[in-house]
């Protein structure tokens, strides 16, 4: 299966964070376990390159922190990420919402030129 558009791919990339948390608050899990998933739920590949600096950036913040599994290490969200992923929830909510406005106006305006 082919990766979705770039754009797609941009918006998993900018917001890797919420989405690594997201999923970390759901099922604490391994890295490659989050890059399948990331797969399945935005048919988007990502490179353990582009996975694992960002879960160690999280983990340098206190956001994650990471147990040997049996074999994996697997990465919990702690509760100083918890309460980070509420707060980053709330900003991007609030700004997407005011982008998505910008769009559909100028979308209005784009038809009335046809």
């Amino acid at each position: 299966m082919m990766d979705n558009s770039p754009y797609v791919k941009r918006l998993v990339k900018t917001f890797l964070d919420v989405i690594i948390l997201s999923m970390l608050i759901e099922n604490p899990q391994h890295g490659y376990k989050i890059i399948e998933d990331i797969h399945l739920i935005y048919n988007v590949f990502l490179s353990p390159g582009t996975l694992y600096p960002a879960l160690y950036d999280l983990q340098k913040r206190g956001l994650v922190v990471v147990k040997k599994g049996s074999r994996k290490k697997v990465y919990y969200p702690t509760l100083k990420g918890k309460k980070e992923f509420l707060k980053m929830e709330r900003e991007y909510k609030s700004n997407t919402h005011k982008i998505f406005k910008i769009l559909d106006n100028i979308t209005s305006d784009m038809k009335q030129l046809s």
